[in-house]
């Protein structure tokens, strides 16, 4: 048999993970018989092969989140990646760029693509039925990745995963005995995050946050984000601190009211007070739209600056300090990513 008749088998967990302005591809697949093999794509094809080989696709997946987050997030992975590709093969990075590359096989095609409603009905059932006592229900799920996809850092799924099932930290599968079942679950989740990311990223933004409508006497239908609000502020939690700049700016103040208002136990002493009927409770959901708008531009240039630096500090031994910033800001390096102090 050549290696043009091995046959890849393409594990579940094979996934996209969008951030940081970046988009990579984890790769997990192997022979028949074989161990895993783990290999990270970024968006312009610079690829990570992992030497180490896999007894579980679940393991695999785990390394890869773990070499990502020590290498100190998606941005300074890919830099990484990008230098030492050019430094080992510089023309084989540029042959790769120009080989058409191969078609995927069909369940990993286009993991951005939201979950149909057949999906997510299927994926509340699940969250429903789950004997934890703090597991999410889907709109809960849903105000979370909207936190987390919106919010001034990344979190790495092994840290919050864990919470969407109600298990102890590490569990990044659903407690099912069907690994199948295990990773398809895992691999809905994961979707709808894309996509939710992949709706911020959209111009304009395409935003589609879910949450029920609650029936109030024989025709009075509302709006009820509170378990929306609750998922988010759960998000919150997982870095608050990186989330002070926000609640210490005035306009940040009045963007996040009307999720703090409905999702924490004491954000204000007149929250009883605005929340106590339906109608008061529906008209702050309606408010929550603008606000993600406004939390997701307020945190953009941030999150963009923080990834410049991360840059600057690994090359900063090798950029004079009256050079060019690296970052593109046209700057010298002295008054820019350098400098000592802020971020821009």
């Amino acid at each position: 048999m050549t290696d043009d008749d091995i046959e890849l088998i393409f594990s579940p967990l094979s996934q996209t993970h969008s951030a940081e302005g970046h988009t990579l591809r984890i790769e997990i697949y192997r022979g028949a018989g074989e161990p895993w093999i783990l290999e990270i794509e970024d968006e312009i094809g610079t690829s990570t092969v992992f030497g180490d080989r896999f007894e579980t696709d679940t393991a695999a997946l785990a390394a890869a989140f773990e070499a990502i987050e020590a290498e100190g997030g998606v941005h300074a992975f890919v830099i990484e990646a990008q230098r030492g590709a050019k430094e080992a093969e510089p023309e084989l990075l540029r042959r790769l760029s120009e080989v058409e590359q191969p078609s995927l096989p069909a369940g990993m095609r286009d993991m951005m693509t939201p979950l149909s409603e057949e999906e997510l009905e299927e994926l509340d059932i699940f969250l429903l039925e789950l004997d934890a006592e703090e597991s999410m229900t889907l709109d809960m799920l849903d105000g979370y990745l909207h936190a987390l996809a919106i919010g001034p850092k990344t979190v790495m799924p092994s840290q919050w995963l864990p919470r969407v099932w109600g298990q102890e930290e590490g569990a990044m599968l659903p407690p099912v005995d069907d690994l199948a079942q295990a990773n398809h679950l895992l691999g809905l989740v994961m979707r709808h995050f894309n996509s939710i990311v992949a709706g911020f990223d959209h111009n304009p933004p395409l935003l589609a946050p879910l949450w029920h409508a609650v029936l109030y006497g024989p025709d009075e239908e509302f709006e009820d984000a509170e378990a929306w609000t609750f998922g988010f502020t759960d998000a919150v939690s997982l870095s608050s601190g990186a989330w002070q700049a926000l609640f210490n700016h005035p306009d940040g103040q009045r963007w996040y009211r009307p999720i703090g208002l409905l999702g924490e136990d004491d954000f204000s002493p007149d929250q009883d007070e605005l929340t106590r009927t339906p109608e008061q409770r529906a008209a702050l959901a309606e408010e929550i739209e603008e606000s993600l708008l406004r939390i997701h531009a307020f945190w953009l240039p941030l999150r963009q600056a923080v990834s410049e630096r991360e840059l600057a500090q690994r090359i900063s031994t090798k950029v004079g300090r009256n050079e060019p910033c690296p970052c593109g800001s046209g700057k010298k390096f002295k008054k820019c990513c350098g400098a000592p102090a802020e971020l821009h």
